[in-house]
Parts: structure tokens; sequence; C-alpha cells
């Protein structure tokens, strides 16, 4: 975790520092930045994703899992891309975003939603 939080306080420095002297490289380094720790911080969820994959292997539960973990990329994906529009301050867009990515979580979700009423039904009647 210290070597992440060391990366991002020096992209922090880098950006202080080229704000001051060439600004329109600053927002190139604070997304460089952020996409970097994205890609570390997928690359320790993985072994976690994995296990569960594993763990819930033959169940019912196992799709339902790809459902989750796409919902959960879709998360990450749309909060980076938000806080990168809020960082160049367009926070309108930001917003937006975040309404087009809740709104594809809903729709991806939309068999599940399917499922858990024709359970309910059958449980019902």
């Amino acid at each position: 975790m210290l070597k992440y939080c060391g990366a991002a306080l020096c992209a922090l420095m880098g950006v202080i520092i080229l704000k001051g002297q060439k600004s329109e490289f600053a927002g190139l380094v604070s997304l460089a930045a952020s996409v970097i720790l994205l890609g570390a911080s997928v690359m320790t969820f993985l072994p976690v994703i994995e296990y569960i994959f594993e763990a819930v292997e033959g169940t019912g539960f196992a799709k339902y899992l790809s459902t989750l973990t796409k919902a959960l990329g879709i998360t990450l994906c749309v909060q980076l891309c938000s806080e990168v529009c809020r960082d160049a301050g367009e926070a309108s867009l930001a917003s937006k975003l975040e309404l087009v990515g809740k709104a594809e979580i809903l729709v991806l979700c939309l068999p599940l939603v399917r499922e858990l009423i024709t359970l309910a039904g059958e449980m019902m009647g």
C-alpha cells in the first residue's frame, strides 16, 4: 500500500509543479497516474475475484456473480472518469456520466430483477 501512496504523492507533486510552469501537462500527469492506480487496484482485486468465482462454481449463485462483477467494473470506470471530469472543472459532465453509469447498471441487473420477481411469485403462490 505504501508504494501506491508514494506513487500518488509523486504524481501530486508533479501536477503541482507542472501547474506552475506548464499547466496543460498537469492534467495529463494526473490522468496517467489515475489510470496506473486503477490498473494497480484491478490487479489487486483479481485474486479475490478468482477465489470468489472458484468458491461459487457449481452453485446457483455463479450466474449472478458475473453480473455483479460487471457492475463493479462499470462502477470503477465511471468513478475514475467522473473524478477526472471534476478535476478538469466539468462537474456537470461528471454528474451526467454518473447518471449514465447508474442507468447502465440498472439495465445490466434487469434479468436479476426478473428472476427475483418470478421467485417471489412462486413463493407466494
